[in-house]
């Protein structure tokens, strides 16, 4: 992450958020399959994906846009 890129600042924002997002619904999952809920295991399976689905796209954007160069140009 360059300091004086915006775009780079926001994208690790949105990343950090997806992280925090994937990980707490991650572990409602694992606390759910402990307890042998199977209820809840299987509302929470769809979303789990969907959370590590959005995480990887962010994830995907970021170095997407540090390969464009736009980062090192915010820098110079």
């Amino acid at each position: 992450m360059h300091d004086n890129c915006q775009e780079c600042a926001r994208l690790w924002s949105e990343y950090a958020l997806a992280t925090r997002h994937y990980l707490k619904l991650e572990g409602r999952l694992q606390i759910a399959g402990i307890s042998r809920d199977q209820k809840s295991v299987q509302e929470l399976t769809p979303m789990v994906q969907a959370a590590f689905d959005g995480r990887a796209e962010a994830r995907r954007q970021i170095e997407e846009h540090e390969r464009s160069g736009q980062a090192s140009k915010a820098s110079a």
